[in-house]
Formats: C-alpha cells, structure tokens, sequence
C-alpha cells in the first residue's frame, strides 16, 4: 500500500451516485452548506467535495482518495453561484482574484512544488561544484527615465 500526496493524473473521479446525493441533502437539511439558504431543485444544486478531490491524499491499494471521493460525510451541497465562487474566485463576469479559490490554490500549490523542485536541482549542483543552471529567462535591469528614447516633440511648439 503506497500514500501518494494527490491522486495520479489517470486517476478519473468516479460519479457522484444518487443515493450518496440524496444522503448529503439530508444531512443538510435541504440548506446550502455555506450560507445555509435553501436548496431549489436538484438540478440547480451542485455537490462539492470539501476538502478539494485535489488537495486530498490517494491510496493506491483501495484506488482512492483518503477520504473516500463518495463519503457524503465530505461533500457539499451548495448553489451553482456558490459552487462558482469556490471553484473560481470572486468576481462576476472578470475575475478579480483566484486567491483561496480551488483552482487558486491548485495553482499556487503546483508553482511552490515546481519551485522546489528547481530549488533542490540548483543545492545538488552547487554541492557537486557545477555552475548554476542558467534560468530560462534572462534576467535584465529596468530601464531607468533617462534611457526612454525621446520623442520628437510638436512642430508648432518649437517654431513659437
């Protein structure tokens, strides 16, 4: 039995069953899980998994999350706005910011690793005496007010 620390990319979540929607409804009581507002139809309800299927580790012996991807004790029921909120970050029509959304937080959560990553190659380098790799962008100064090309200026205003 290995723990990964998220599931691996040919892993597909299985549906969300009826029973296990149902189950979380009741547990519920038919309200939203964030604002407790009341639940419209089941068709306009989205079930959400808490904490992200992302975020959680993966057994590959039983094939799964830790916890279970369909423990209704882990899922949400909530209204598409909601759902969208969380899945996407505030914002109506422009997103302002995708900080502490799920997909934010997926983001951020890849850049830190691949950070790390490029952290451990340059300390294993640096032990073994090797040059620096090189970035992939080269690192330049900012240009200064100075070194701005400057314009030609208005005909009329010199003749005056």
């Amino acid at each position: 039995m290995t723990i990964l620390d998220r599931p691996p990319l040919e892993w597909k979540r299985p549906p969300i069953p009826c029973k296990v929607k149902l189950q979380v409804l009741i547990n519920q009581g038919g309200r939203s899980a964030v604002d407790g507002e009341k639940l419209g139809r089941i068709e306009d309800t989205n079930f959400d998994h808490r904490p992200p299927l992302e975020a959680r580790k993966f057994d590959t012996k039983a094939w799964d999350t830790i916890p279970p991807a369909n423990d209704p004790a882990h899922i949400e029921a909530i209204t598409d706005a909601q759902h969208d909120r969380r899945t996407n970050g505030p914002g109506g029509t422009r997103r302002i910011t995708t900080r502490g959304s799920d997909t934010g937080e997926r983001a951020r959560t890849r850049k830190i690793q691949r950070s790390h990553v490029e952290h451990q190659t340059a300390m294993k380098a640096k032990a073994k005496g090797q040059p620096r790799p090189k970035s992939a962008k080269p690192k330049r100064p900012i240009r200064g007010r100075s070194t701005f090309p400057k314009g030609r200026g208005f005909q009329s205003r010199r003749s005056a």
